[in-house]
């Protein structure tokens, strides 16, 4: 028998004996990429839910075993990414779909609808385990991307800018409205549809905590008054690129910006002096990727659950409180 729900302080020794042992993290963030695989601590997430941190946890349980564990941080007010989801090895069919994996994501699921957060971003290994068991947990695939990385001292600097750096430059509070509409040409709409459709919800589910102090600010390719690309990038050399598939060689005055801009690569930490980022597979950013050197590295799958709220009830609801009518049950 099996159980699935949020840690108590009980599972206290259950959950140190768990953190002590290695185990792969199916759930891959844009600030984990290039950092040594190193496990995640469950502990330590569960302390941060029992002092309200803005992380929540789950765990499946058999009898006093633990044997998943899954995590979600904060995007934004209302969405949430999966951080963390471990499957313990051996405890099933080798080629089974795990029920731990989709326990803990349904487990989620009501989680975020009970905090009234409207989507979860899970995102995977195209191959794992998680890929094959979000979608029974009611996670719609959005696109599917793919790992590039260069050195971020390439060759061809020397030889001069590419056409269309004249139009690069750094990008300000004007311009959100244009990088929105940016996304919605880089995106297919199912993808859209799955994830952020508004400018809104855009927003909320746009991820900066991999972005560093000491990054470059956030760039834009400019050309014949449409913005054509948008890259932002950390200080270690990653980078996020959108590209306009109707824009020719979108997205390659970029690179070659980064590469001016980026400070002097460090050999001792994670990620050596790479240039590495996660892009759309078959996007125009793909395009401006590998005609800027980069070589692919791997490819994962981003899921989203877009959590259905009762929207009517509440707009009737509030439309009684407005009146002055007691509702029975609030």
């Amino acid at each position: 028998m099996t159980d699935t729900r949020a840690p108590r302080p009980t599972d206290l020794v259950a959950l140190v004996t768990f953190d002590e042992e290695v185990r792969e993290n199916l759930a891959i963030t844009r600030d984990h990429l290039g950092v040594s695989n190193e496990s995640p601590r469950p502990l330590a997430a569960a302390l941060e839910q029992w002092l309200h941190l803005g992380r929540r946890m789950w765990i499946s349980l058999g009898g006093r075993e633990i044997r998943g564990i899954a995590t979600a941080r904060e995007l934004s007010r209302t969405a949430w990414q999966i951080d963390t989801l471990i499957d313990a090895p051996g405890l099933g069919a080798p080629d089974a779909v795990s029920d731990v994996i989709v326990d803990l994501l349904r487990q989620a699921a009501r989680a975020a609808r009970d905090a009234q957060v409207t989507r979860v971003l899970l995102r995977t290994p195209v191959d794992s385990a998680a890929a094959e068991a979000a979608p029974m947990a009611g996670f719609r695939h959005v696109v599917e991307e793919r790992l590039w990385m260069g050195d971020r001292a390439a060759a061809d600097m020397a030889a001069g800018a590419p056409e269309g750096v004249a139009g690069v430059r750094e990008a300000t509070a004007a311009d959100t409205h244009a990088r929105f509409t940016l996304y919605s040409r880089a995106y297919p709409v199912t993808a859209r549809e799955a994830m952020a459709m508004t400018l809104e919800e855009w927003q909320d589910v746009e991820d900066t905590r991999w972005v560093d102090r000491a990054a470059p600010p956030l760039l834009v390719q400019e050309r014949e008054g449409r913005l054509r690309a948008a890259a932002r990038s950390s200080s270690r050399g990653q980078f996020s690129l959108e590209a306009d598939p109707e824009g020719a060689a979108a997205g390659e005055a970029l690179f070659w910006e980064l590469r001016r801009r980026l400070p002097p690569a460090s050999r001792q930490g994670d990620g050596g002096g790479d240039l590495f980022g996660l892009v759309v597979s078959g996007s125009a950013a793909e395009d401006a990727a590998r005609r800027a050197g980069l070589q692919p590295a791997g490819e994962y799958g981003l899921f989203c659950l877009r959590v259905s709220h009762p929207i009517r009830e509440e707009a009737r609801d509030e439309a009684f409180a407005r009146a002055g009518i007691a509702i029975p049950g609030s």
